[in-house]
């Protein structure tokens, strides 16, 4: 059902594409709007296939350079200062704007996408998760999913039943499932969420996981982007989805984080993204009042001039729904 799904979806695109229907939606769309844009990782193929990262936040690096290219072509690529001065500065606003954003600080992003962005010449952001830049720690889905593999690589019995508790699902399950089981526990409580992987980490060495290729960017890197076409802002301290937190713990990430990416970059951090994307009211409220002037989710839709500054849209892109120029700029004018 998805094969057919999927090409179903390419026929559309190709032909939106070039019946020259798509530029005219295209300047329809965004003749008073902004698209955002929000990347996670970039790597290339070989390591794509080896990482513990979900398929949605991964984007092939060859693929992100055709990216960019293709924005040069059909878009007005501006940076994160241009678009607050058009949403708090009352700065007039160009058609067919487009902003480049990246969550995580993967340390892929120095590594790929910098060299890509800085032969385009295109400029981003990028979010920082304070506590683990340069930390030597990985988000606890990437650790999760590489114990779990581990475990469901071994056939000790042992090993078996734990799987099946943790999980819920038997030993001898492919990576996807294992991913898609990781993935639902974003859900639960924290405290059963740190119980699982600290039960994980009691069963299993350190040696027996190797995480090199889940690393974050360190702070020189931060720094060394710094110098380029590369501003950056807050994901919180911990990565925490801030809904699902104290709102006094909350208050915590969002404060600190500002005033210690500061600290480390000697820039003004005066953006957000939530961890996941997830805000509210409340959430909101803190942020405005924390000196952050803007705040973004990753709800689909294009930011306009009346949109809540504390709460912007973005498209979230990777390969699955970009591996085209069709298909790539469908997913940016939120036809599909």
């Amino acid at each position: 059902m998805r094969l057919i799904k999927n090409a179903i979806k390419t026929f559309i695109a190709y032909a939106l594409h070039y019946s020259g229907l798509l530029s005219l939606i295209k300047n329809n769309r965004l003749r008073d709007r902004v698209c955002v844009l929000a990347y996670h990782r970039i790597l290339p193929d070989a390591q794509a296939a080896k990482t513990n990262s979900a398929d949605a936040i991964i984007t092939e690096s060859a693929l992100f350079r055709k990216h960019l290219r293709w924005l040069k072509d059909e878009f007005h690529i501006i940076d994160m200062e241009e678009l607050q001065a058009i949403l708090l500065d009352n700065q007039p606003m160009a058609g067919n704007s487009l902003l480049v954003t990246f969550d995580d600080g993967w340390r892929d992003n120095f590594e790929h996408a910098r060299s890509a962005l800085t032969a385009e010449g295109v400029p981003a952001t990028i979010f920082l998760p304070y506590n683990y830049i340069g930390s030597g720690e990985v988000f606890w889905q990437e650790e999760m999913l590489a114990r779990l593999t581990q475990l469901n690589e071994s056939e000790a019995e042992a090993d078996q039943s734990l799987l099946m508790e943790l999980a819920a699902i038997e030993a001898g399950a492919g990576k996807e499932l294992l991913r898609r089981a990781v993935t639902q526990l974003k859900t639960k409580p924290y405290a059963e969420i740190y119980q699982t992987l600290e039960r994980l980490r009691a069963h299993q060495p350190q040696s027996a996981i190797d995480m090199k290729l889940d690393a974050y960017m360190d702070w020189q890197q931060v720094n060394q982007l710094g110098k380029e076409r590369i501003s950056f802002g807050s994901h919180a301290l911990s990565h925490r989805i801030l809904t699902q937190i104290e709102l006094d713990e909350a208050r915590h990430e969002i404060v600190e984080s500002r005033s210690l990416i500061k600290e480390k970059t000697g820039k003004e951090i005066d953006t957000i993204a939530y961890p996941n994307g997830n805000c509210n009211p409340a959430i909101e409220k803190i942020v405005d009042e924390s000196g952050f002037r803007l705040g973004f989710t990753i709800s689909r839709g294009y930011v306009a001039k009346d949109s809540n500054p504390m709460a912007l849209p973005r498209f979230n892109i990777h390969t699955n729904n970009s591996s085209s120029k069709p298909l790539f700029l469908c997913t940016v004018l939120n036809i599909f």
